[in-house]
């Protein structure tokens, strides 16, 4: 028996999630300085009282993509991804799509939508990479296979 099902008609958000996909393309959408409006949110996310996250870091990549270096309290935990979604959701416009692309990696596309606003609409690419400290006290990136392994 088949107990999944989906969503269609009026209902269904595929004309948002289109519109999203179709709109990174454009060479205007990605803000041109996403770190000035993006890193200030996040060190405040990162820093509330209970947060799991500390901001270890930021990088302008390639594409407009901010790189944002985090260390989790509990690398290891199921939990890890809802962590990561709510990070990312604190800083998210009304548009919001988060690929979980590896166990230490979450990319991010999140903006304003044409049919939102008046203008052309804009928004942000983030990729959230979990860190911990290296040898020498630095971040360095996590190996992608251990933070799939569950804490003794």
């Amino acid at each position: 028996m088949d107990d999944f099902f989906g969503v269609s008609g009026d209902e269904a958000p595929g004309d948002a999630v289109r519109e999203l996909a179709e709109q990174t393309t454009r060479p205007d959408w990605v803000e041109p300085d996403p770190a000035t409006d993006l890193v200030p949110r996040l060190r405040v996310a990162c820093d509330l009282p209970g947060s799991p996250w500390r901001l270890r870091g930021t990088t302008l990549l390639p594409g407009g993509i901010l790189a944002v270096d985090v260390e989790h309290a509990r690398p290891r935990s199921p939990r890890l991804l809802a962590d990561a979604i709510e990070l990312l959701a604190g800083v998210a416009g009304p548009a919001f799509f988060v690929h979980h692309t590896d166990a230490a990696t979450f990319d991010c596309v999140t903006g304003t939508l044409r049919s939102d606003t008046p203008g052309p609409g804009r928004g942000h690419l983030l990729r959230l990479r979990l860190v911990a400290p290296g040898p020498d006290g630095r971040p360095t990136l996590r190996a992608h296979a251990e933070a799939l392994i569950p804490a003794p």
